[in-house]
């Protein structure tokens, strides 16, 4: 079975039920939009009936792009496969978090400090769900909770962190406090807490950012915007840099040494405030 195929025909599937004109963001049928079901595609359908779709996300496996005309056959690839064939969409399998949340207990408390530095983390709870975890809300810019992560805390788990994201919402988690200054933008909720002592930070949840992410970053993030994914990701901050510099503006990648959320405070605080002055 020839997957480019495949996923032109769940693409038109989709195309076909829109208007001319129209612009659809949807999750990729390929990548399915990583663990956070982002919805890093676009379809237009342009007025001459002429489809475009790419995807934006830079883990998708295929790099998901192309057009074609509705109303016309696949574009031929020498295979003799029957191009009438019906294809299911792939819809979204956003996942949701439905498990109870009680106060962090005293031990978790205390492994937060012990690891991380923080003391009384906003909005973080403790669940029993998964063995037992520490549960993080994600917040959206205007605060309100947007999804969570549960974070192991035992080192036996097969995923460190579970991420459950709510329909239409972007993944990722604001801590904006300091109207005068700058935005980092972080790979986990851990290191925005601790930089949001001192400028307003962003956690990806992760390493990418597709069009979505990267949209309300240029939306609400304040400038200027210091890139300050983790120690081994320093080629993913400017690949980030590369991709959406010009969109962002005023933004430039510090380099890092050690993970934010492990340094020792002094450092943190004189690295952040030496970066954004």
């Amino acid at each position: 079975m020839n997957i480019n195929k495949d996923i032109q025909a769940q693409i038109r599937l989709v195309a076909e039920s829109m208007e001319l004109g129209e612009t659809l963001r949807q999750v990729c049928p390929s990548c399915l939009g990583g663990s956070s079901n982002e919805k890093s595609m676009t379809i237009t359908v342009f007025p001459n009936s002429v489809v475009k779709y790419n995807c934006f996300r830079e883990n998708c496996p295929s790099h998901v792009h192309g057009s074609f005309i509705l109303g016309a056959g696949l574009a031929s690839t020498g295979s003799q496969e029957n191009t009438n064939r019906v294809f299911k969409p792939v819809l979204p399998k956003r996942a949701k978090f439905d498990g109870t949340t009680l106060p962090l207990t005293d031990f978790e408390r205390e492994w937060i400090y012990k690891a991380w530095g923080i003391v009384n983390p906003p909005y973080w709870y403790h669940t029993n769900d998964y063995g037992g975890r520490i549960a993080m809300s994600v917040r959206a810019p205007n605060y309100t909770h947007r999804g969570w992560v549960l974070r192991d805390m035992e080192g036996r788990a097969r995923h460190k962190a579970l991420t459950y994201i709510e329909e239409n919402e972007t993944p990722m988690s604001w801590y904006r406090n300091r109207h005068l200054r700058g935005t980092v933008i972080v790979e986990d909720i851990p290191s925005a807490v601790r930089a949001s002592k001192y400028v307003n930070a962003v956690a990806l949840l992760g390493t990418g950012a597709g069009l979505d992410r990267a949209t309300e970053i240029d939306m609400m993030a304040t400038r200027p915007i210091m890139i300050a994914l983790d120690q081994d990701a320093t080629d993913k901050s400017f690949k980030l840099l590369d991709r959406w510099g010009l969109l962002w503006g005023q933004a430039k990648v510090m380099p890092l040494k050690h993970d934010l959320k492990d340094m020792q405070e002094p450092f943190l605080k004189r690295l952040i405030e030496g970066c954004m002055s």
